[in-house]
């Protein structure tokens, strides 16, 4: 990645990353025995959560690498990595089975906010773009707006789900896919030069 992006640019790669439009049905699955206005408030208290957790990985974040002697290439390397798995698993993405196995009671933050929302993909991308951008406003802002437009779309949820149906989700959730791919890939490229530069 570039040391500095744009505030939209950040916003989008956060957005891609957490994938509410490819994850909401799983968490619609996990909640679907909650009442329509007690669903609402259960993804309004996760997308809160999962402001919450990026704020705290972007400010901290550094603390962690430094601590544990990661530099950025690896870092790199490694967020490219993880974006990569997470874009094929959108691209081919297999339908969850439904049926007894769902958990009957609502569940409290775990398996919601993490790792369906900020898995350890967007919480690489968060301190990756943390380390790089000298403007710590930047990422606020940019995780801020993020997060805002994944709340949207999780209180749309049952909406959404109504009007684009199982087919639709699957292909907007193939074209982030794709988005994400090629994210992936500058990721690696670049951890990679980044490298061969340091000998």
């Amino acid at each position: 990645m570039e040391a500095s992006q744009s505030l939209p640019q950040l916003a989008l790669t956060y957005f891609l990353m957490i994938n509410p439009i490819g994850n909401y049905p799983a968490i619609l699955a996990l909640i679907k025995h909650a009442s329509f206005q007690r669903q609402k408030q259960i993804m309004l208290r996760e997308g809160i959560f999962v402001f919450i957790i990026a704020i705290i990985f972007q400010f901290f974040g550094d603390y962690f690498l430094k601590l544990m002697h990661i530099d950025a290439p690896a870092l790199s390397l490694c967020g490219g990595i993880l974006v990569f798995l997470v874009a094929i698993n959108m691209i081919f993405h297999k339908p969850e089975l439904s049926g007894s196995s769902q958990p009957q009671q609502e569940p409290f933050i775990v398996p919601i906010a993490t790792p369906l929302l900020v898995g350890p993909g967007t919480l690489t991308i968060i301190m990756l773009t943390s380390a790089n951008e000298p403007n710590p406003l930047v990422v606020s802002s940019a995780i801020s707006v993020a997060c805002f437009a994944v709340l949207m779309v999780l209180m749309a949820a049952p909406y959404l789900q109504k009007m684009l149906g199982r087919r639709g989700v699957q292909a907007l959730e193939q074209i982030m896919g794709m988005v994400l791919v090629l994210m992936a890939m500058e990721m690696i490229l670049g951890g990679l030069g980044t490298y061969v530069k340091s000998f």
